[in-house]
């Protein structure tokens, strides 16, 4: 038979792709010229419909907090240092907890999409945040900056979700963005067949920094930001101090040689467009 070849998510006019090998039954490709990784699979929404997924496993504040809230607060001290407090959208919501920060701790005039309505109601029940249940298609607002974090790697069409998140950044304000990044110390120490975060259907496509890059320039964004960021490194977690000194210590390692688990873009939407 036949080897399968696909065309490349990133840039159709890229070499096709072959497949690679096999993950959870289905195919894996790279592109030959990018090295964007690619599942032959369809999107899944009920995966997110469930009390499990990894968003909704801490129940209290407090747990969430331990989790996310360092990461969350340096991407926004990030935005802050580029753009200052203005009107925010988060596209993914997820849990609400980026949001809730935002609004909260930021002074942001902070709003946050998800598609999910477990997630929607967790937000509600546990942060006390009003999630907007909509799909990006549907909404039709702008924003000074609009944050999208870790949900690219769960869409089908990459190009045509990037050209309504462009849609919804005002002239001149922010895109933000981050995804898994396949030069992380994870994927370096396991190598690409055992990286965890090759797992279809959850995980569509993946995005190496030049894959990441071809597609933002796409639109004629301009790049004002580019590093790795990563999140608590578990074994550290046991030994860390009140203050958190060794997840920032492991956090700034990672990023001084863009081994963080993911990939970290902020750009600027022209002012005239």
């Amino acid at each position: 038979m036949q080897n399968p070849r696909r065309i490349c998510v990133a840039d159709p006019n890229h070499r096709l792709s072959q497949k690679r090998f096999t993950r959870n039954s289905r195919d894996i490709f790279i592109c030959p010229d990018c090295g964007c990784i690619m599942a032959d699979v369809d999107f899944d929404h009920d995966q997110y419909e469930s009390g499990d997924y990894y968003t909704m496993q801490h129940k209290t504040v407090q747990s969430i907090e331990e989790v996310w809230g360092f990461r969350w607060r340096y991407i926004l001290d990030q935005i802050l240092k580029i753009n200052g407090r203005s009107s925010l959208l988060d596209v993914g919501a997820g849990n609400g907890y980026f949001v809730a920060l935002a609004s909260r701790e930021f002074s942001f005039d902070a709003s946050g999409l998800e598609i999910s309505q477990e997630e929607v109601q967790f937000a509600a029940d546990v942060l006390n945040i009003g999630l907007i249940r909509e799909d990006l298609t549907q909404h039709n607002l702008d924003y000074d900056v609009v944050t999208c974090l870790n949900v690219l790697e769960h869409v089908v069409d990459p190009q045509l979700f990037l050209s309504h998140l462009v849609n919804r950044v005002k002239p001149g304000g922010l895109l933000v963005i981050t995804t898994p990044n396949p030069a992380c110390i994870h994927r370096k120490v396991k190598g690409l067949k055992n990286w965890n975060m090759i797992a279809p259907p959850h995980h569509i496509n993946l995005f190496t920094k030049e894959s990441l890059y071809i597609l933002l320039m796409r639109y004629g964004l301009i790049q004002l930001d580019y590093q790795t960021i990563s999140t608590y490194v578990n074994f550290v977690r046991g030994f860390d101090t009140e203050n958190l000194l060794l997840r920032r210590l492991f956090f700034n390692l990672l990023k001084i040689f863009d081994l963080g688990a993911d990939h970290f873009f902020i750009v600027k939407k022209p002012s005239q467009c």
